[in-house]
């Protein structure tokens, strides 16, 4: 069991992540700890998925996401994206 939010160290020691934009092909970084980012090509909007582990173990995940919503440090569809993440553990 992990005692601590591995979150935490992804602030302290950010990784960047590429992914292919689906729309037009360009790679698009992402610091790991950013949910979202638009295409510099396209300005189409990708999500970073969140890491399964933090949903899987964390108790506060549902009360996570409530607060980044409300907050709007991610609109309601990533939100929404997020709860059925948690529905499929």
């Amino acid at each position: 069991m992990i005692d601590r939010c591995p979150g935490a160290k992804r602030l302290i020691e950010p990784k960047i992540v590429t992914r292919t934009c689906p729309a037009c092909g360009e790679e698009v970084e992402f610091f790991d700890y950013e949910t979202e980012t638009k295409c510099p090509k396209c300005g189409r909007t990708l999500h970073l998925e969140a890491s399964a582990s933090c949903i899987v173990w964390c108790k506060y995940a549902e009360k996570c996401i409530e607060d980044l919503e409300k907050r709007k440090l991610i609109p309601p569809s990533r939100a929404e994206e997020l709860r059925k993440m948690i529905r499929k553990f």
